[in-house]
């Protein structure tokens, strides 16, 4: 299961909403300093991202709090791939259809583009769709343990 640490911004009825900060894979790197990545990766560094998530367990949760979210490792793989290759194959295909077709080479690639477009529009309603029975939202796995640390005075 692939988890991230949030806090809870807002209960509802459609779930909690809670709040996560982008980090990178630099931070834990041993080469960040020579590595160019790391530049890309600040740009978009300390993003704030609200989300909704359900809270399987019933945690008494109240605005504040934090807690762990997490996703399975399977439905973040088919995810990704549906994501990323539908497009793609959509491209690929259609630019060979008007090859095979005998069209000219800028309609190949008009073609193609439309196969993009047809792609990205299948993902959108995918993604969209009840289909995925809820297995891409994130669930609440666990709260984090916080401690008020008083000051004490030595005599």
């Amino acid at each position: 299961m692939l988890t991230e640490q949030a806090e809870v911004v807002e209960i509802t009825d459609q779930g909690v909403t809670v709040e996560t900060v982008r980090r990178s894979a630099c931070d834990s790197c041993r080469s960040q300093s020579g590595c160019g990545q790391k530049l890309l990766a600040e740009l978009g560094q300390a993003q704030r991202f609200q989300i909704i998530a359900v809270n399987p367990k019933q945690l008494p949760l109240s605005p504040g709090d934090r807690v762990e979210l997490g996703i399975e490792e399977r439905s973040f793989l088919q995810a990704s791939l549906i994501t990323y290759l539908s497009p793609l194959l959509g491209l690929v295909l259609c630019a060979l259809l008007g090859q095979g077709l005998g069209l000219a080479e800028p309609m190949q690639i008009l073609l193609g583009v439309v196969g993009l477009v047809f792609g990205f529009v299948g993902v959108r309603w995918w993604g969209r769709g009840e289909r995925q029975g809820c297995q891409l939202q994130p669930k609440i796995v666990g709260m984090q343990k916080t401690y008020d640390f008083i000051e004490v005075e030595e005599a």
